[in-house]
C-alpha cells in the first residue's frame, strides 16, 4: 500500500482510488469527492490513509461479490415455500458457489421459518436492475458457526425490470409540519402537526392527502413516518418542497386534498430505509409467471 498526505488528494472533484487505512480497511470509495479542507481534515483525523499500489484495480476488487442473477452478496431476499401463499420471510445471501446459493435463515416477524432440507422455496431479490423471481432447493440445513442454509442453483427464472426511480403505492400515515417546527410530539395533545396520508412513495418524493387546504405550490413541508423494512420499524424525518399533484391523483378526492412533495437530497439513513423499503415492497408485490409445464402437470 502507498501511504498518502492531505496534499495527495484531490479536493472537490472525484477520488482517482479508494482510500484505505493502515490495516487495507475500505475508509472511501473511489469516485467519492471529499467537499472541503475540512472534510479533507476529518477523513485524515484517526491515522494513517493510504490507497493500494494495485491502481485503480482496488475499485474493482472491493466491490461487493455477485452471484447469480446478478444478485450481490448481501442481497434482502423474500422467502417462502413453494406453492404457499403466505407473507413471504426476509432473509439475505451471504454466498454463493458453483451456481448454488448461501441464505441466513429466512425469518418472519422475528421468527424462524420452519424449513428442513428437500424443502422447495420461492425466492425474490433485487439486483439493482430488475427483480429476479427463482425457485430453489433447499440442500442442507446449517447450524453452525450460525443458522443458514444452502440452496441449488436458481430455476424457473423470471426478471422485471425497475425503472431507476422506482415508486410504490402505499398507505403510510405521516405527520406534516413546516421545517423548524419542533415537531417530536407529533400526534399528541396541542401539536401543530397535521396527520397525512402517503398514498405512493420514491426515493425522489410522495403524494400527500390531508383532511385541511393543501400547501400552497413552492412551500416548505417536513414528513415524519415510520416505515417497517426486515420487521423492524424505524422512524424518519424528511423536508421537501410542495408540488402541484397530477391530474387524477388520489382519485381527485375533494375532501382529502392532494399535493406532491418533492424530497430534499436525502441524508443516507433516509435514503437507506427508503430504498429498502421500496424494494421489498416491489419484492412483495412482484409474481412469477405460472410455467406452461406446471400448468401441464396438474
Amino acid at each position: 500500500m502507498i501511504q498518502l498526505t492531505p496534499n495527495d488528494l484531490p479536493v472537490g472533484h472525484p477520488l482517482p482510488w479508494s482510500l484505505l487505512d493502515g490495516e487495507g480497511n475500505l475508509v472511501l470509495g473511489s469516485g467519492n469527492i471529499i467537499p472541503d479542507a475540512r472534510d479533507l481534515a476529518l477523513v485524515f483525523r484517526h491515522g494513517t490513509v493510504c490507497r493500494d499500489d494495485a491502481g485503480d484495480e482496488v475499485a474493482e476488487d472491493l466491490r461487493p461479490a455477485t452471484g447469480p442473477l446478478g444478485l450481490q452478496v448481501g442481497t434482502l431476499l423474500h422467502v417462502k415455500l413453494d406453492g404457499e401463499s403466505a407473507r413471504p420471510a426476509a432473509s439475505r445471501l451471504i454466498g454463493f458457489i458453483e451456481q448454488g446459493l448461501f441464505v441466513t435463515w429466512p425469518q418472519l416477524g422475528g421468527r424462524d421459518l420452519p424449513l428442513q432440507a428437500g424443502d422447495g422455496v420461492v425466492l425474490r431479490g433485487f439486483s439493482g436492475h430488475a427483480i429476479h423471481s427463482f425457485t430453489s432447493t433447499i440442500t442442507a440445513v446449517c447450524r453452525s458457526p450460525f443458522r443458514y442454509l444452502v440452496l441449488s442453483a436458481p430455476v424457473q427464472r423470471h426478471a422485471t425490470p425497475v425503472r431507476k426511480a422506482a415508486r410504490v403505492p402505499t398507505r403510510l400515515a405521516a405527520y406534516l409540519t413546516e421545517p423548524g417546527d419542533d415537531d417530536g410530539s407529533a400526534g399528541s395533545a396541542g401539536s401543530a402537526a397535521r396527520l397525512s396520508l402517503l398514498s405512493d412513495l420514491s426515493t425522489g418524493g410522495a403524494l400527500v392527502q390531508t383532511t385541511s387546504p393543501a400547501p400552497a405550490p413552492g412551500s416548505r413541508v417536513r414528513l415524519r413516518f415510520k416505515l417497517r423494512t426486515a420487521s423492524l420499524d424505524s422512524e424518519v424525518v424528511i423536508d421537501g418542497w410542495v408540488r402541484m399533484a397530477p391530474a387524477g391523483a388520489a382519485g381527485d378526492d375533494a375532501d382529502f386534498p392532494a399535493f406532491g412533495v418533492a424530497f430534499d437530497v436525502l441524508a443516507e439513513r433516509e435514503l437507506t430505509l427508503l430504498q429498502c423499503y421500496i424494494y421489498e415492497q416491489l419484492l412483495s408485490s412482484t409474481r412469477m409467471p405460472v410455467q406452461p409445464a406446471a400448468v401441464a402437470a396438474v
